[in-house]
Order: structure tokens, then sequence, then C-alpha cells
């Protein structure tokens, strides 16, 4: 019977923390979602990134700084990066 206190304390906190649902991720899925995600998550974490708004050449300079701090991907994978980041998270033009 010892292992029923830690299934019911489990049991408890997935009742207060809930089932963690696809419309939690923050990231859309499609091409590049998962170069982002393999290169970008070896040093920060991810879900700050969804917050940001830039152009493409932002988002370039961006992915571009970040290779030259260390980033391991190729030129390649950063114009996947770059492609997806925009995609998702690309500055609105404002009407004029």
């Amino acid at each position: 019977m010892l292992w029923a206190v830690p299934a019911t304390l489990l049991f408890s906190f997935s009742l207060l923390v809930g089932p963690v649902r696809a419309g939690d991720d923050k990231f859309p899925d499609g091409p590049g979602k998962e170069t982002f995600l393999k290169v970008c998550t070896q040093c920060h974490e991810a879900d700050p990134i969804a917050s940001l708004r830039y152009s493409r050449d932002e988002w370039k300079d961006l992915v571009d700084d970040m290779k030259g701090k260390g980033a391991d991907a190729t030129d390649d994978e950063c114009n996947v990066i770059v492609e997806y980041l925009f995609k998702n998270f690309g500055k609105k033009e404002e009407s004029k």
C-alpha cells in the first residue's frame, strides 16, 4: 500500500496542473519547426521567441547572431529557421 501515496499525490498534482493540450504549444506545426526546436533549444528556452515579431531581415540577423555565438546549425538549417520564424512570427505590415 506504500505506492498508493505517491500515486495519489501524482493524481492530485495532475488535477491542479491539467493535461498538456496540443493548443498549448506556442509553435505551429510546419516546415522548420523541428529544426527550430532542435537548434534553438540547445542554449535557451524557445517560449520567449513566440512573443517576438520581426521582419525577415531581423529574424535573419537574430539567427545569424545566435550562430555566431555557437548555435550548432548549418547555413541551410539557419535559412529554414528564419523562414519558419518569419512565417509564424513575422512583423505584420502596417496599413498605409
